[in-house]
C-alpha cells in the first residue's frame, strides 16, 4: 500500500529516514503521554499539545500552518526527509500525524503498519529516552488548497441532507448509538444524523495491521460510498484519520476529516442545538 511501511522496511531503512512517536493518551486521562519504550531513532510527535491549536477548549484541533512550520523546523524536518510515523497501540494515532503532514503539502510520509506492538513482536531495535536533532529544518507548511483535509461543524451540518456526501464516524458502535457513554465529561450520546458508523478497528487484523486492500473495498462498498464526498469523524478527529487513510488506499480522493469530532459536535456547552440521532430500541 502506498501510505504505509512495513517494520522491516522501516529498520532496514532507520539511518535515512525520520521516525516519530505520535501516540496520545486515551480520551479522559489527563496524565502526559509516556510510552514504555519507543523505536530506535524516534523523536516525539506531540498532537495534542505541541501540535494542537492552543485557544480551543477542543482537544487535538489543527494548528495553523506557523505553528505547525515552525515545531518541525525544532524538530529538524527538511523538505527532503521522508517521515515515517507510528503510536504505541498497532493504529491508533499515527493516521492522525500522516494526514496533519499530508495536509500542509508534505507528501514523503508514511505510517509503519502495526506500530510499536509489531516493531517489537519483530524484535527491532528500542531506546528509552526520544532522540533530539540539534539543527533547524527548513520545512515549509505548505497547505493544499486543492484539496479540504479538514472541515468544521458548520460544514458538517450543510452536508447533512447533502446525497451526494457520507460521513463516516469511527466510534464503536455503542457509543455511536449512543448506549455505551463517552469517555469525556459533559457528552451527549448519539451521532450525527445520516451518518454511519465504521469503528476504525474493523480495518485492522487481529495482529493489528492494516487489511489488504481487496478487504478495504469490501467495507467501503457495503457502506455504499462510490462515487460520494467521504467525511470522517470520531471523538476528536484522530480515529477518524485511519478511515481517511483506508479510504485513499481504495483510490477516494473528496476525503475530509471533521476536527471537531465528538467533542465539539456531543459537547452541550459547545454544540448548541446541533442535531443528534441515538439509539431507540
Amino acid at each position: 500500500m502506498k501510505n504505509l511501511k512495513s517494520c522491516a522496511w522501516v529498520a532496514k531503512h532507520l539511518e535515512s529516514v525520520m521516525v516519530f512517536d505520535a501516540g496520545i493518551v486515551k480520551p479522559g486521562q489527563d496524565e502526559p503521554y509516556k510510552p514504555f519504550t519507543i523505536v530506535k531513532g524516534a523523536q516525539r510527535f506531540d498532537i495534542s499539545y505541541a501540535l494542537s491549536e492552543e485557544n480551543t477548549a477542543l482537544s487535538n484541533m489543527m494548528c495553523d500552518q506557523y505553528q505547525f512550520q515552525s515545531h518541525m523546523r525544532q524538530l529538524g524536518v527538511n523538505q527532503t526527509d521522508t517521515i515515517v510515523v507510528y503510536d504505541d497501540r498497532g493504529l491508533f494515532s499515527a493516521a492522525r500525524a500522516w494526514w496533519m503532514l499530508k495536509s500542509m503539502g508534505f507528501e514523503q510520509v508514511f505510517i509503519m503498519d502495526g506500530g510499536l506492538p509489531e516493531w517489537i513482536r519483530c524484535g527491532y531495535a528500542t531506546q528509552q529516552a526520544y532522540s533530539k536533532i540539534n539543527e533547524i529544518g527548513d520545512f515549509i507548511a505548505q497547505p493544499d488548497i486543492t484539496r479540504t483535509y479538514f472541515i468544521d461543524k458548520e460544514k458538517v451540518l450543510n452536508s447533512i441532507s447533502d446525497s451526494d456526501c457520507l460521513l463516516l464516524d469511527a466510534r464503536s458502535p455503542l457509543r455511536f448509538s449512543g448506549r455505551e457513554p463517552e469517555p469525556r465529561i459533559d457528552m451527549r450520546g448519539g451521532h450525527i444524523p445520516n451518518s454511519k458508523n465504521l469503528h476504525y478497528s474493523a480495518l485492522l487484523s487481529e495482529r493489528g495491521l492494516v487489511r489488504p486492500l481487496a478487504e478495504l473495498h469490501i467495507i467501503f462498498n457495503r457502506l455504499e460510498c462510490t462515487d460520494k464526498s467521504l467525511q470522517f469523524s470520531c471523538g476528536s478527529g484522530v480515529t477518524a484519520c485511519i478511515l481517511a487513510l483506508a479510504a485513499d488506499e481504495c483510490g477516494y480522493r473528496d476525503l475530509s476529516v471533521y476536527d471537531g469530532s465528538w467533542s465539539e459536535w456531543g459537547n452541550s456547552a459547545l454544540s448548541g442545538e446541533l442535531p443528534i440521532h441515538c439509539y431507540e430500541g
